[in-house]
């Protein structure tokens, strides 16, 4: 029998060996110089522990910083007689660090070392802001068209040895996200592996899974590109960086909190680009945009937008001060956080730590003299009733309210002990709103529709028939079927079907049959009864005109909308 010797196997053992027989000597040598023993070839170092010690002093004396929680700094050491060994650690003791040396080996000293590569590529991260030029951005898109070519270059990426691959991965997150125009970026640990996600059109898409070893070395780089402890595992945080693209700046904020198998991080992209600041971008039906702008030429009031977290209120209300701005005008927000920067207006951020809320903010932006005063939300009785008086007394108020629907606003304003008499001098118009996704148009195709969505269809444009609503119909009538689309889906929109998201809308304004109804603390089903004749199409009824232009589709409204009861 023919035996073949391999030699590069052979020299592979070898060396297997040889560090097997030194962590084993490193562990004999623990006890004579009494030092506890570290294997730190499977540790992802701390960065901010690595900050403490540059990396020629650190391989001049032979250590290797590893861990820092609060003033401990962990140090890993070949030998603790080595003379440099004192020289560098005396000025961190000096400066009132407690030092915990370790013994280790050459081969776990050389896995820290080579770490600070990773961290001087990062040396931008510190003041929180990442380079990420638009050379590089189109360097990084040009490797993929679509979220599957992506996913393929993750995977290549993920099972590559290069340098500077945690820098590399965390670019290739930021470049997929802002290529796909995602509003999200999650990273989330499962128990056996680390899945990562983005929100594209309001829905999660699977992007790429990777080991808990990556996850550790990302982990760190987000951290301190967000300014979060890097020692804190069991505490929530929030942070942000900016990404810096020449032109304009992408700020990301970041969401961190504890989980069974690690630690979740949720990233919000705010790309200045995207930002709609045009009432003329925005799908409102005509009647209701007639009325929204007869509302802004009221020199007082408040226009309430409602809807669920994502529905896209904040960016009414943008569109709403972009519209009515004029350097004749004071305007000024109450925000949390503040998500687009809009030039010539005053902006403010809530800080509840140091006692600037949404109350407090707004009674000391009273004192400013504004004419237009944007709060973010209204939470609470007080910041309720100190809008409501803001409006009684020449301002122009825009906020949000969480309801369900447009008729809702009035009993929650109610409920928050707002006198409904008050109600009725001070709301202008109550907006409800929703966000669906557009159908894709290089790939939608038509169909005729079945029994049960004919019957929806004509049962909604009936309803609008009869109420009233006939303007706002585009010329649809009830019929026994309808050419309508659905989604299919391509490389252009990734398999989805659908490429974009539209608003659907409703509203209520202040007209004699609400205000009779006030007094008696109304329902909102009384509410929307009392409002039918004012002509607007209802969320649903909206979301119907949409479908039947071909925007939307059955499935995509059905999602957003309950379409079998008003």
């Amino acid at each position: 029998m023919t035996v073949k010797f391999d030699d590069a196997l052979q020299n592979h053992t070898i060396d297997e060996l040889h560090r097997d027989e030194e962590e084993e000597l490193v562990k004999l040598l623990s006890d004579k110089y009494g030092l506890p023993y570290v294997d730190l070839r499977g540790l992802a170092p701390e960065p901010d522990a690595m900050q403490t010690i540059k990396e020629e002093d650190a391989r001049d004396a032979g250590l290797a910083p590893f861990k820092i929680v609060g003033r401990k700094l962990y140090v890993a050491t070949l030998s603790p007689t080595n003379s440099k060994l004192k020289e560098v650690l005396s000025p961190l003791e000096a400066r009132g660090m407690e030092l915990i040396l370790f013994l280790c080996s050459h081969a776990s000293l050389e896995h820290v070392l080579t770490r600070y590569a990773d961290l001087t590529q990062s040396s931008k991260v510190e003041s929180g802001n990442l380079e990420l030029t638009p050379e590089k951005m189109l360097g990084l898109m040009a490797s993929f068209n679509n979220v599957e070519e992506l996913k393929k270059v993750f995977d290549d990426l993920i099972k590559s040895q290069i340098l500077y691959k945690t820098t590399r991965i965390i670019e290739l997150i930021i470049a997929g996200a802002l290529k796909f125009d995602a509003s999200d970026i999650h990273i989330e640990p499962e128990e056996d592996k680390v899945r990562l996600r983005y929100r594209i059109n309001g829905m999660l898409n699977d992007i790429t899974f990777f080991d808990f070893e990556s996850l550790k070395n990302i982990t760190s780089r987000f951290k301190l590109l967000s300014g979060l402890k890097l020692s804190t595992t069991v505490n929530a945080q929030d942070g942000r960086f900016s990404i810096d693209l020449g032109e304009v700046e992408v700020e990301v904020r970041v969401s961190l909190i504890p989980g069974n198998y690690g630690e979740s991080f949720v990233m919000r992209l705010l790309d200045p680009r995207h930002a709609v600041s045009n009432l003329d971008n925005i799908a409102f039906p005509k009647k209701l945009r007639e009325l929204i702008e007869y509302s802004l030429g009221k020199p007082n009031g408040v226009i309430l937008t409602t809807g669920p977290t994502g529905s896209g209120k904040t960016t009414t209300l943008y569109a709403f001060l972009h519209k009515m701005y004029n350097s004749e005008i004071k305007m000024i927000t109450i925000e949390d956080p503040v998500e687009y920067h809009l030039e010539g207006i005053t902006q403010t951020q809530v800080d509840e730590k140091k006692g600037y809320t949404f109350l407090s903010g707004l009674r000391a932006a009273l004192r400013q003299d504004p004419d237009i005063i944007m709060v973010g939300e209204i939470r609470d009785t007080d910041t309720a009733k100190v809008a409501i008086n803001a409006a009684l007394t020449g301002h122009l108020v825009f906020s949000t309210l969480h309801t369900n629907n447009a008729a809702g606003t009035i009993p929650r304003l109610i409920d928050l002990g707002i006198n409904p008499k008050v109600i009725a001098a001070a709301l202008s118009l109550s907006l409800a709103q929703r966000l669906v996704r557009t159908l894709c148009d290089k790939c939608k195709q038509e169909y005729v529709t079945d029994e049960k969505d004919s019957r929806i269809i004509t049962t909604i444009l009936g309803n609008m028939k009869t109420s009233g609503k006939e303007e706002s119909m585009l010329g649809f009538v009830p019929e026994v079927s309808y050419k309508i689309y659905h989604p299919v889906g391509c490389l252009h929109c990734n398999g989805t079907g659908y490429d974009d998201r539209i608003g659907i809308f409703e509203a209520i304004t202040m007209n004699p049959e609400i205000e009779k109804l006030l007094i008696t603390n109304p329902s909102e089903r009384e509410i929307r009864e009392a409002a039918k004749n004012q002509g607007i199409p209802s969320l649903r009824e909206d979301a119907i005109l949409k479908v039947l232009q071909g925007i939307t589709s059955m499935e995509e409204v059905s999602r957003v909308v309950d379409l079998y009861t008003e």
